[in-house]
This record gives structure tokens, sequence and C-alpha cells, in this order.
């Protein structure tokens, strides 16, 4: 293919591509070049005679791929990371996350924690991410800030929350994160509700109205515990998908986190309604919830994609680690190596995430989509050799191997140094505030 010579802003020579394109799915030893905000190539290598770019940047030993999209994380409380470790869901939040959230959780801590979170995440190749948080104000201007792309949402209760009275006033935040965000390119939000142990069906259904009216995507913890199943069946007779089916949220587009306790008219329900599901494998495990049936879920048609959830339920925030364990998570529930082969949850850390969103233009690597790209040394000696790029990911790679980052055709992190965060600065700040934290601690008796 002869191109007409063209000036570049970015061209990243050598190494494999993976696009994620089932078209044209692998390019070894491509090229990607970048202007402006798009790729303007993907594709066999060229001569160096036939574009010019403002920056080279050799992938040889490399691959190529979408970055990973964390489908659901709460940043801030990055900074209660390993707090109230070995205890089940609930304990943890009414005896250890919500004291501390109602103590600390103001716009300044919000933005420290998000900052933390996203250099973390960036480090590990994340280039989106899905937040439920509080004081979202203050994540969105973190995101814009780290210049990755973010679906942010403000956690509506019934009854009170670290920035709102009651629903009502959730509401009003989300409509006031609408117009804030309205012209930035990076930011998303989403109409998100809380559970169903934390929100009646009245404010299910309210916001199946609102997130219509507003055009954006509602999302919630759903089934995350046997607890909220029992709870759910004594009080209404129903399951919690059954619940939320009946209050309309499932009549436009919803995004269901967790999943973990999900019985057979369960996963006919989501198949109907085409509700995509987020499996996070690590928090379900810590916090002994249990496991999301993928494997059920995948034979009838719905889609999965992957999120760490929080530091505090997970302790760390690499989608590549959570993509790994999934992906051998599910082999051993169901006695079977082949569930969930490396392919499929790469897709699931990757493209499929940007389409459980709505995005149609991002998380594939291909001529005139948006130029959002990792780039992953495989020439360590734990990855050598390799002879298929998927499995080399999915069960031999280390994060580290992670070093650079492109989001919108910005580098964000080039040889593992982030160039848009000041990672010391805000690690000074957060063991300023974790000393805080752990007076309090004492002082309230909080273990």
């Amino acid at each position: 293919m002869i191109l007409t010579k063209y000036q570049v802003d970015i061209a990243i020579t050598g190494g494999d591509i993976i696009t994620m394109d089932p078209d044209f799915p692998l390019y070894e030893n491509g090229l990607i070049l970048v202007k402006g905000h798009d790729i303007l190539y993907c594709g066999k290598k060229l001569e160096s005679s036939e574009y010019n770019a403002a920056k080279i940047i050799s992938a040889n030993g490399s691959v190529i791929l979408p970055p990973f999209f964390n489908q659901h994380t709460h940043p801030s409380i990055s900074l209660f990371r390993g707090l109230g470790a070995d205890l089940k869901l609930m304990e943890w939040l009414e005896r250890v996350i919500w004291p501390l959230e109602k103590q600390f959780c103001h716009p300044d801590f919000v933005y420290l924690g998000t900052q933390l979170s996203l250099a973390e995440m960036i480090l590990n190749g994340t280039g989106a991410a899905a937040i439920m948080d509080f004081h979202c104000s203050s994540v969105g201007d973190a995101f814009i800030d780290a210049g990755i792309r973010g679906f942010i949402g403000e956690a509506i209760f019934d009854g009170p929350s670290p920035s709102c009275k009651n629903s009502t006033e959730g509401f009003a935040y989300t409509e006031f994160l609408l117009n804030k965000f309205s012209t930035e390119e990076l930011l998303d939000v989403l109409l998100v509700i809380h559970a169903p142990f934390t929100s009646s069906p009245e404010t299910y259904s309210l916001a199946a109205k609102k997130a219509r009216e507003w055009n954006i995507i509602s999302t919630s913890h759903v089934a995350e515990t046997h607890r909220e199943l029992k709870w759910s069946m004594d009080k209404f007779g129903k399951t919690p998908v059954e619940l939320l089916e009946n209050a309309g949220i499932f009549e436009d587009e919803f995004v269901l986190v967790h999943g973990v306790h999900l019985i057979n008219n369960d996963i006919e329900i989501l198949s109907r309604n085409e509700i995509p599901v987020i499996h996070n494998p690590h928090s379900n495990m810590i916090l002994g919830s249990g496991i999301c049936p993928v494997p059920e879920l995948l034979r009838k048609g719905v889609k999965v994609g992957i999120g760490t959830d929080s530091a505090a339920s997970n302790n760390n925030l690499s989608m590549l680690r959570e993509m790994q364990t999934a992906a051998r998570l599910h082999k051993v529930s169901q006695l079977n190596a082949s569930e969930l082969p490396a392919d499929q949850v790469l897709k699931m850390a990757t493209s499929i995430g940007y389409s459980n969103y709505g995005k149609s233009e991002i998380g594939k690597l291909k001529k005139g989509w948006k130029a959002d790209l990792q780039i992953i040394d495989l020439t360590k000696v734990h990855n050598t050799p390799y002879y298929n790029v998927a499995s080399a990911l999915a069960y031999s790679a280390h994060p580290e191997d992670i070093n650079t980052l492109i989001v919108n055709g910005e580098l964000i992190m080039e040889d593992r140094n982030l160039l848009t965060l000041d990672l010391p600065l805000i690690m000074k700040e957060v063991r300023k505030t974790a000393e805080k934290i752990s007076k309090f601690m004492t002082k309230q008796h909080i273990s």
C-alpha cells in the first residue's frame, strides 16, 4: 500500500498490534500513525519515507492494544485501601467504610483519592474508568487533569450520603454534573443508584425516567451478596433483578454491576433486556460475596465486562490482574479449562467494555477511531518465549510490563513515567491523609 507522505503527531513502529477488530485482528511488526485525536493509519509497517512524525515510539518486542477499561470502581476510597480486611460486605460497609466516609469524604478528599486511583490505573494501562462515588464534581476535575476517559456518576441513596441529604438531592447533583461537564470530550455522566437495599423501587422508577430524559446510561450494584438476595425475597417476594425489571429501569440503557447471586430467571431477564454485567472477581472474592456466573451469562448472550471495584475492597486497581483472575476463577469453578479463554477475557477488559457504555468509536485500533492505546513489553523473562499474544497477556504478563499509554492522541504515560500527574506530590498528600485516618480510627475504635 502506497500512501501520500503524511505529517503526523505520533508514529508507533514495530510490535504486534492487537486491533480487537475481527476483520484484521493482528498485525505483526506493524505501524500506527496518530494525528490529533485519531488513528490515521493502522496496519503493516511502511517505509519511514512515507510519513513524517513529530514523535516516534519504538514498540519492538511489545504488543500494542486498546487500553484497559475499568468498568466499575470507586476512586476516592483508595485512601481506605485495605481497611476492614476479612469482613463481609455489610460488616465492611457498616463498621468501617461508611463511618470513615461520613468523617472524611469531602471534595478535596475525593479529588486526592481519585488522583491516587488514576495514577495507579494509568500505570496499569487503564485508559477509561466507570465511576460510582460522592462529590463527583471533584472526580471529574481529577479525570480532566489526568487526561483519561471517565464515566462518572454520583451514588444516589434514599437516605443521606456524604454529598447529598436524600435521593432528590442526588438526582439534582447528577443534573449539575451533566451541565458542568457537557463540553468535556473525555467525560460522560452516568445516573448511578447505589443498590436495591439502599434505594427503593420508586427511586429506580424515577431513575429510569430521568435517564431517559437526560439520555444517559444508568447503573447500579445489583445482586452482590446472598444477604441482598434473601432481603429482597423476604421483603418483596422478588429477586433484586426482578425488582429492577418491574421498576422499568431495564427499558433503556442500564449496566448491572456484580450480579453474583443470580437465579435462572434473572439471567433470562438480563438476556431479554440486553443488560450487560460487570464482573468484579477480586472484590467479590475478598469480601466473600461469591462468584458471578459469567459462563452462564455468556451462554445466554449477556455481554460481560470487568471492573476492579475499589482499592478499599480489592487492594489494587490492576485490570491485567483482574482479567487474569477472571480467566482462572471460572476454569476452576466450572472444572473446565475451556471456560473464559484468553481472547475472551481480553475483549471483556477492552472492547466489550466500551460497547457496554455506549462508545462505538473506542476500543479497537483502526483507521478513523480514537487514538487510545497501550504498549506492553513482552521481552522480559516471565514472558519468554511467547507464541500467542492473548495467552501471554492472560496468563504471563505482569502489570509492570505496561510502559506506554495514549488517550485521545495524548501521551499519558511513557516508559512508565506519568506525564499528567505529579506522583511524588500525590503520595506526600496521601500519607498526610492516612495519618489523620489512622488517628480517627484509633479514637473511634474502628478496626
